[in-house]
């Protein structure tokens, strides 16, 4: 028998979206450093056996349910998902395992995940951080693509040699979704903000949220080169605004993760509309201050917690192709600054151009 998950809280009629966390068999070491690298997530609850889940608490409901019940060692996939089939059980997203490879990988710490939906029960690895800033998009509407993009990247599946063990395959491999995240200089964390921040509801195919207020003149420029049309467009009177602006002192500070976080999308639209690529766009302290005006645009779908620099004047371009499907985030990563993305190392970079 699998041990008890506990059951959703009485009146939760609506579905809410997140995470489970378990640890299998990894020491106390690695168990405390994967929870260090996840950082200190909204909706994140521990699991104390024998007690129900507290309702889900915020403006955008979500639940981190983190397990560490002894029973768990030891714990399969499919173990959890016998738990997860019991009825009036909260089913997430994701599901997380800190095993016996996460242990062995103390660069990365990849976790064991699958997919509760999945029949199939396929296995791929993903880091603790990169878990952590999907967790933050669970509530969007493309995170089905994005864990699917996850399970492609960070495959675990593999057929084995006759004296070949699980174990020693994961010793030797390498495809571990995330693995750009664990490896950055300045990888993203999430902190809670100082005061609760205001939900963001995006309206317009592209999203510009300011998070620095020292220069009202900097800021003047930067808004007027990103509402800038491309001068080469023959008819600018059928182009629509592509960017809204969100001009709000309660965001000053605020980090990438945290605005992330809080940016849902507008659900009057009509859900078979597309709207190109989800992404949001920060003006931050270096777009005020540097010399060459660039944002900082983060990733909502697929590849999230990932960032880099693109000049304010590319970004009404950017939302308007991205829209249209005319190119996707991976080609407007190579027009960045000269620097390159924010978080990407030289492996991904070169991954990303086809060398």
């Amino acid at each position: 028998m699998s041990p008890a998950l506990p059951l959703s809280p009485d009146g939760e009629t609506e579905r809410v979206p997140g995470a489970l966390l378990i640890r299998g068999d990894c020491d106390d070491t690695t168990w405390n450093d994967v929870l260090s690298r996840m950082g200190e997530l909204p909706g994140m609850v521990a699991h104390t056996p024998g007690q129900p889940l507290p309702p889900a608490q915020g403006p955008i409901p979500r639940r981190l349910l983190v397990s560490q019940d002894p029973a768990w060692r030891g714990a399969a996939p499919v173990d959890v998902s016998e738990a997860l089939s019991g009825e009036d059980v909260w089913v997430p997203d994701l599901v997380l395992i800190a095993d016996g490879g996460t242990t062995r990988d103390p660069a990365l710490r990849p976790l064991m995940a699958f997919l509760p939906g999945d029949d199939d029960l396929y296995r791929f690895r993903v880091t603790p951080r990169q878990a952590a800033m999907t967790y933050l998009v669970t509530h969007r509407p493309g995170i089905e693509d994005t864990l699917e993009h996850h399970k492609e990247c960070g495959a675990a599946e593999v057929e084995l040699e006759p004296d070949e063990s699980y174990e020693d395959w994961l010793d030797g491999a390498s495809e571990v979704m995330g693995e750009v995240l664990e490896t950055a200089a300045h990888p993203p964390h999430y902190r809670p903000p100082v005061a609760p921040l205001p939900v963001i509801t995006q309206n317009n195919w592209g999203l510009l949220v300011r998070t620095d207020f020292s220069d009202d003149r900097a800021w003047a420029t930067l808004a007027e080169d990103v509402d800038r049309l491309d001068p080469r467009v023959e008819t600018p009177e059928e182009y629509q605004p592509y960017v809204q602006i969100v001009d709000d002192p309660a965001f000053a500070g605020a980090t990438p993760e945290q605005v992330m976080a809080i940016v849902r999308p507008n659900e009057d639209e009509n859900e078979d509309e597309e709207t190109g690529e989800e992404v949001v766009v920060i003006a931050d302290h270096a777009s005020m201050s540097g010399s060459d005006r660039t944002v900082l645009v983060v990733p909502l779908e697929d590849n999230v917690g990932w960032s880099f620099r693109l000049p304010s004047d590319k970004v009404r371009s950017m939302a308007a192709n991205l829209f249209v499907g005319n190119n996707d985030l991976s080609d407007w990563m190579n027009q960045g600054s000269p620097n390159g993305p924010a978080v990407i190392t030289e492996k991904e970079r070169q991954a990303w151009r086809g060398w």
